[in-house]
């Protein structure tokens, strides 16, 4: 299991057991409703890019130039 998918999977959790919380207590960290969709946005891009099922680059096409 990579690291992307354990963030996933924390944040998933904490998103379920604190349902219509505005801010979450994670440590001695504060975390927004906002922030952790924002980190869970940001983790499961890098998962699926592991994955194989995202592209890790936009492609160019260059041949005009």
């Amino acid at each position: 299991m990579s690291f992307a998918t354990e963030q996933i999977e924390r944040i998933e959790t904490l998103l379920a057991e604190n349902p219509g919380v505005k801010s979450v207590v994670v440590g001695n960290t504060t975390v927004t409703y906002e922030d952790l969709l924002k980190q869970y946005d940001y983790w499961k891009n890098i998962a699926d890019r592991e994955a194989g099922r995202r592209q890790g680059a936009k492609q160019i096409n260059l041949l005009g130039f």
